[in-house]
């Protein structure tokens, strides 16, 4: 993919695909609740960093739509 001429919102759509097309949870994500009552979501470490890239694109997509 080349990401020099994509749009925010282009490239969190193919990220997320990405995520779902992993080959090792196929976009599964399991949440583990610790004995705080917090849960934690716990991704397979193929796909982690694409869920930390999607994570800071969609809060810019967020910030960049309310201006």
């Amino acid at each position: 993919m080349n990401i020099d001429n994509l749009t925010i919102p282009e490239l969190v759509v193919r990220l997320k695909l990405a995520a779902e097309k992993c080959p090792r949870c196929e976009g599964t994500r399991e949440t583990v609740f610790t004995a705080r009552g917090r849960d934690n979501i716990v991704n397979c470490l193929e796909c982690e960093p694409i869920h930390d890239a999607l994570q800071h694109l969609e809060a810019a997509q967020k910030l960049l739509k309310d201006i």
